[in-house]
């Protein structure tokens, strides 16, 4: 009994020792950070983290989360609720900022004392050009770690994902959603391996919120309409991920397929405002509509596009999501219907929400436009 109960005490000895020693990682700025893992106590920039601290932990997402910079409804109000109806301890998380960089002080992520602090490569938050905050952060013993589903996620995904599971000590479920997510991906690739000829795509950014037209190229989602077997018309004309193009720029160079980012919400459709809608509450039929009214102008009306029925858009916020595999889904089967007729980004949402996630999906998240219905 008693040599029982001396190897139960070493074990738990050496459990404590493991969960108290020092992990050596490196985060998406290529920087090398010990930290103690899982972290008990951590704040983050962007409240739309928490999808991925939902798929990662789902048993509880904000669980030792002790502050955000911008809170989840900002981008996902639904998510939110959802959250704060199935884990309302989520609701008294503290927010130090106002969705910008500039309205965040060291003090107030210093008061609430995280051992760590999530930050993005190019976020709405501080970055790695926020030096001053930085050094404060740092003399004050807080890590920095930074991720990215933003300026480069198609290969910036898959790492922060990675890392994250190693920071909250859940590296199996990590490295189920990086599964998930690679064989998608192999898939797309893999049929796409014998593609001679790419059409030509413009994708372009909050349509109907912006001017037209905001085209996406060198970053974000722009590199994926190659990877689903396109050939991005502003890629070769854009300075950046996002420039501004004129409407002649799009009717001379008349894309194969146009793909936009819907921004607008179930509020803005019901009150006839502009911005394609898409998201919780929205039905494929509102969806369907709200992109129709956009197109309607004659610009577009005179694009092949838009009068062989390959213009489509999708919810803007996959832009800077752990979920951007859904997209890359919906681009190859845009992009190349007759290659994927099985594929349903929508479907492959809801089973991904029903996978990894503790909520379920509510709203329509892409859309077709149907010239023979207008």
């Amino acid at each position: 009994m008693l040599k029982v109960l001396i190897g139960t005490i070493l074990a738990l000895s050496f459990i404590n020792v493991r969960a108290a020693s020092a992990l050596e990682i490196i985060d998406l700025a290529g920087r090398k950070i010990e930290i103690n893992a899982p972290v008990k106590s951590f704040g983050m920039s962007e409240g739309r983290y928490l999808t991925a601290l939902s798929m990662l932990r789902p048993d509880g997402p904000a669980k030792g989360l002790v502050g955000m910079m911008s809170p989840l409804r900002w981008t996902h109000p639904e998510l939110e609720k959802q959250l704060f109806d199935k884990f309302p301890e989520a609701m008294d998380i503290p927010v130090f900022g106002l969705n910008g960089a500039e309205s965040v002080s060291a003090e107030k992520i210093i008061d609430l004392q995280p051992e760590v602090i999530l930050l993005g490569l190019s976020d709405h938050g501080p970055n790695t050009k926020s030096a001053e905050l930085l050094k404060q952060l740092e003399a004050a013993g807080i890590k920095i770690v930074f991720i990215d589903f933003r300026l480069d996620p198609l290969n910036n995904t898959v790492p922060s994902i990675e890392l994250m599971g190693k920071i909250f000590g859940v590296e199996a479920r990590a490295q189920e959603y990086i599964d998930f997510y690679q064989k998608r991906f192999d898939l797309i690739r893999d049929r796409l391996s014998s593609v001679d000829k790419k059409p030509s795509v413009f994708l372009q950014v909050h349509a109907g919120r912006r001017e037209c037209c905001w085209g996406m190229a060198d970053g974000m989602l722009g590199p994926f309409v190659e990877v689903a077997g396109g050939k991005n018309i502003a890629d070769a004309v854009a300075p950046g991920p996002t420039a501004l193009h004129t409407s002649e720029f799009l009717l001379n160079e008349n894309p194969d397929v146009w793909i936009g980012t819907a921004s607008g919400t179930l509020a803005e459709f019901k009150s006839g405002a502009l911005p394609v809608a898409m998201g919780a509450g929205m039905t494929a039929e509102m969806a369907a509509q709200s992109l129709s009214g956009y197109l309607a102008a004659n610009e577009f009306q005179a694009m092949d596009a838009v009068r062989n029925s390959r213009a489509h858009s999708f919810w803007h916020n996959f832009y800077n999501s752990p979920f951007n595999i859904v997209v890359l889904e919906a681009f190859a089967k845009w992009i190349h219907p007759d290659r994927f007729q099985d594929l349903d980004p929508q479907q492959s949402l809801i089973d991904l929400y029903d996978k990894f996630m503790p909520f379920g999906v509510d709203g329509e998240y892409f859309a077709t436009y149907r010239h023979d219905a207008n």
